[in-house]
């Protein structure tokens, strides 16, 4: 059910049915990274113009993403490039996958918000097709959703946080909200230009913990943020704004988010987790970092 304010949430993540964690990536190769357009504040520098991408760069930093997954035991797959298809490096957002508490897993298909961004989607459900997943699609009069980049599972739990902003309708996840009616799904307005998907402004880490962007946020998004997560780390502007707030965790145990983030990796020994920094310097010139860069399944 759809839950929009503190006071109506009746249960806490713990009082809803486990599920299992997903721990497989799917990355997206990006040889034909580029920016052709500014569809984010972060796409552009301070005088206005687009920013340039340094491709072999950007290869290397994806490169040591997928090296970092693989070296802690999670298993990789790859999207191939698409010299059209610019974007297609961020997998997070053209679908999302859901793991369900008997088992299995359902793959939700976007409806992603900009023209330039829409023809990846196919891409995502060819590779689950394959796989045998089955797949669901949004109703008609749901004209954006943006997969993972608004979607985050609670990690473990039968539970999701829900983005409402300029990629995601508040329609999309009343059709999610039909389609389990024993999930619970908590709503957050995003507020902030800066972090203009929620997967920009909170990363749960484990079922207590999580980073999050407290300017991303009404209060009563906050207060959702410190219920479902008692040990939630509130991150300062300066990291928020090199992305903190997009790391992944995939084993409750290893962080990998952007390097230069000190305070925020410096909190994570006492929770019995370990920081993997990454460079991700030229996907954060479009907007992402490193939960942008893969879609989990």
């Amino acid at each position: 059910m759809l839950i929009e304010k503190l006071e109506d949430w009746n249960r806490r993540p713990a009082d809803l049915a486990s599920v299992n964690l997903l721990k497989k990536v799917l990355l997206g190769d990006p040889e034909y990274f580029r920016i052709e357009h500014a569809i984010n504040n972060h796409m552009v520098g301070a005088d206005g113009s687009l920013n340039s991408v340094d491709t072999q760069l950007a290869q290397k930093e994806w490169n040591g993403l997928k090296a970092a997954y693989e070296k802690v035991g999670i298993e990789t797959a790859v999207l191939p490039s698409n010299p059209e298809l610019p974007d297609s490096c961020f997998t997070a957002n053209p679908s999302m996958v859901i793991p369900l508490p008997l088992g299995g897993k359902e793959v939700w298909l976007a409806k992603m918000a900009h023209p330039s961004r829409q023809r990846e989607v196919p891409l995502h459900k060819e590779f689950f097709q394959k796989l045998g997943f089955p797949l669901r699609t949004m109703p008609k009069e749901v004209t954006r959703f943006e997969g993972c980049g608004d979607g985050i599972l609670h990690p473990g739990r039968f539970c999701l946080h829900a983005g409402v902003g300029t990629r995601t309708s508040r329609k999309a996840w009343e059709t999610i909200a039909d389609a389990y009616p024993e999930m619970d799904i908590l709503l957050y307005e995003l507020i902030h230009p800066d972090f203009y998907h929620l997967d920009t402004a909170l990363a749960p880490l484990n079922e207590d913990v999580a980073f999050f962007v407290p300017e991303a946020f009404h209060p009563d998004g906050i207060q959702f943020i410190e219920a479902a997560f008692p040990r939630a780390i509130a991150l300062n502007r300066e990291e928020s704004m090199r992305f903190a707030g997009n790391a992944h965790c995939p084993d409750q145990k290893h962080v990998f988010m952007e390097s230069g983030c000190p305070l925020a990796a410096s909190k994570l020994p006492a929770l019995g987790m370990e920081a993997v920094t990454l460079e991700t310097g030229e996907f954060r010139k479009s907007g992402g970092s490193v939960f942008c860069l893969k879609q989990s399944f």
